[in-house]
């Protein structure tokens, strides 16, 4: 069944929903993928199309555009950490879901070559090498700056093991976090609001990436934040795997049918460059909800 999803500002209304009336109290926070597309209308996400084996309020915090780092960031809106350790406001949460690392991704590839004063930006700050720097490639990874990806994993990182411990100072400490990796996308110049080239596309364009390296870079950087992402599941036996944690693999167990490049709208399951169309969506979401049922299985 389909989730009630509200926002956190609910909770302090004299109207507040009946979260007891639920079989499940589920926390989200996230990025677009959880919330609404960069249009700025409401719009088919994630969470919306779940379909659970039991009744789930969903308070989400999401929201389009944040990133890991701002969610962990104390001096953004901060209604996540309340609801997670606040000596007051804490809830206990079947579980939190969590939708994150893709807006960090693609804010790393977008550093910028120079500062406002025109000093160039060294290559191990910056994810990606440009044209000048790579000169004749003969693999997609020769377009990436192996100290900047480093930088980028331990960002997340970092980031990730600060919000886990956000939840195990509170009411749901131990509680599953559940996280997903992310679909990969066609760079192409289809976005929305103040990108209308998209996000990833233009990017590429100010490196001087080829057109026949743009699609087998984005596969690469993609499927690096899968390994990255599926490394933190409590099951994955590396270095980063964490109690508790549990990550749905969207990018390895859901066809999805690509955009085409030369498409600038609405072509496959994608409604523009990085967000899916309903049709993604509900095929994720489908999927995803089957999982998040199996995990909770192992909670009761």
């Amino acid at each position: 069944m389909p989730p009630d999803l509200f926002p956190p500002e609910a909770l302090l209304r004299d109207s507040a929903p009946p979260l007891s009336d639920y079989g499940w109290r589920l926390l989200a926070e996230g990025d677009s993928w959880f919330s609404i597309t960069a249009t700025g209308r409401y719009s088919p996400n994630l969470l919306a199309e779940l379909r659970l084996p039991r009744s789930a309020a969903i308070v989400n915090c999401a929201a389009p555009g944040h990133t890991l780092q701002r969610m962990v960031d104390r001096r953004a809106d901060g209604h996540c950490e309340r609801l997670l350790h606040h000596r007051r406001l804490a809830r206990y949460w079947d579980a939190v879901l969590l939708s994150a690392g893709g807006n960090d991704l693609i804010a790393a590839a977008a550093t910028p070559l120079a500062d406002d004063a025109g000093v160039p930006t060294p290559e191990a700050q910056r994810l990606l090498r440009t044209f000048e720097e790579v000169g004749h490639a003969s693999a997609a990874a020769d377009w990436i700056s192996e100290p900047g990806w480093a930088r980028l994993a331990d960002h997340l990182r970092a980031n990730l093991a600060a919000f886990v411990a956000w939840r195990d100072q509170g009411p749901s400490a131990g509680r599953p976090l559940l996280l997903h990796t992310y679909a990969t996308p066609v760079a192409r110049p289809s976005g929305a609001g103040l990108a209308l080239q998209g996000w990833l596309y233009p990017v590429l364009l100010r490196y001087g990436v080829p057109a026949a390296w743009q699609q087998a870079l984005t596969e690469l950087l993609f499927e690096r934040l899968r390994r990255l992402l599926m490394g933190f599941d409590q099951a994955s036996g590396g270095p980063d795997a964490t109690p508790g944690v549990h990550v749905f693999d969207s990018a390895g167990q859901v066809a999805l049918l690509p955009a085409s490049p030369d498409d600038a709208g609405p072509s496959g399951d994608w409604i523009n460059e990085i967000h899916l169309n309903a049709s993604g969506y509900r095929k994720l979401g489908r999927a995803f909800g089957a999982w998040i049922g199996a995990v909770m299985a192992r909670y009761l």
